[in-house]
């Protein structure tokens, strides 16, 4: 076991690029695999992941996420529209508005996704090498989605086994260091990085968003206080 330290605490993305790109250099792997603190999972999981990539041809996989913290989340299997998170910077609207949305659910074998979980995940390192690894102009959040992007964009494929699932104890290890509206404001802040950069809005889609973001987190702001 190789314990190593980075220059600075960069976030999700520059952290795990740090250790990807050491393995990479010193040990010449082929799959590298990529976990949270945060999540419980055995050999045979990250067997099976590996195995589901062969079979499938797919250059990432991992299993269905089981969050005990929220057993009512589930994942979409397509990255949101830039009108659904438009919708997610407010409070009330987003609680009567509703898009059509294919969900991953556990037990329906593999299913082909653009975004994986971020917790936990195997890629291949060819894959990895050629997207330059994670964008880690972003430090917390969306990195799921970037990622999900730049594969669309190579033609590479993503896949989650539902078959198989791991435990993520979510939120642990952020809310040792961040406030409920500190991680809202990162959130949002990521969310704009991600539509900006990836997703070439146009110049009033951008101030639309802005605009949205700046009434949501006021709104979040106060509410905050309010019930603290």
């Amino acid at each position: 076991m190789d314990v190593i330290q980075s220059d600075k605490n960069g976030g999700y993305s520059y952290g795990n690029n740090y250790g990807a790109f050491y393995l990479i250099d010193k040990y010449m792997v082929d799959i590298l695999v990529i976990a949270n603190p945060d999540v419980e999972f055995t050999e045979a999981f990250l067997i099976r992941i590996v195995q589901d990539m062969i079979n499938w041809n797919a250059q990432a996989a991992s299993g269905y996420m089981d969050m005990p913290a929220d057993p009512s989340f589930v994942r979409n299997r397509k990255i949101n529209s830039y009108w659904q998170e438009l919708l997610l910077c407010t409070v009330l609207l987003k609680q009567f508005v509703h898009f059509h949305n294919d969900y991953v659910l556990p037990n329906h074998g593999i299913n082909q996704v653009e975004w994986i979980p971020g917790s936990l995940f195997a890629i291949d390192v060819a894959a990895y090498k050629n997207i330059h690894g994670l964008d880690d102009r972003v430090f917390l959040y969306y990195e799921e989605q970037i990622l999900g992007k730049k594969f669309l964009k190579l033609g590479y494929r993503m896949i989650i086994d539902t078959d198989i699932s791991y435990l993520h104890n979510h939120s642990v290890s952020i809310d040792k260091s961040i406030k409920r509206y500190g991680k809202t404001a990162q959130l949002f802040k990521s969310r704009y990085y991600f539509y900006a950069n990836y997703e070439q809005i146009n110049f009033w889609q951008r101030v639309l968003m802005k605009a949205f973001i700046c009434y949501g987190l006021a709104a979040r702001k106060v509410l905050y206080n309010f019930f603290s």
